[in-house]
């Protein structure tokens, strides 16, 4: 039976986003706790994606090649990820502070 797993990878982008929103969460709300917590619901939150990763809702918008996105909500902010069915991989690539307008991000 073949492998139907998928590999879950987080952009560099993606990363640089996440790093930035936990320093903000702890240096300036002075807040550490929220912001170790906020990275392990991330982390919890893309668990499911490798073996169902059309669990998410898609949003209305899409990139400059026609990637389509869905969401997931984690507290205050928006993770988009697309899927690559052919090389079977999710990748996480931004992640929005949700007060933001984050589709506008998207070209």
């Amino acid at each position: 039976m073949q492998n139907m797993e998928y590999k879950v990878k987080f952009t560099e982008k993606c990363l640089e986003d996440i790093e930035e929103a936990s320093q903000y969460i702890e240096e300036k709300l002075k807040a550490e706790n929220a912001a170790n917590k906020l990275r392990l619901k991330i982390k919890d939150s893309v668990k499911g994606l490798s073996s169902s990763p059309e669990m998410h809702a898609k949003i209305e918008k899409f990139d400059r090649v026609k990637r389509e996105y869905r969401k997931i909500v984690v507290d205050n902010y928006v993770l988009l990820y697309t899927i690559d069915k052919e090389n079977k991989i999710v990748y996480i690539s931004h992640m929005y502070y949700s007060g933001r307008n984050y589709l506008e991000g998207l070209i």
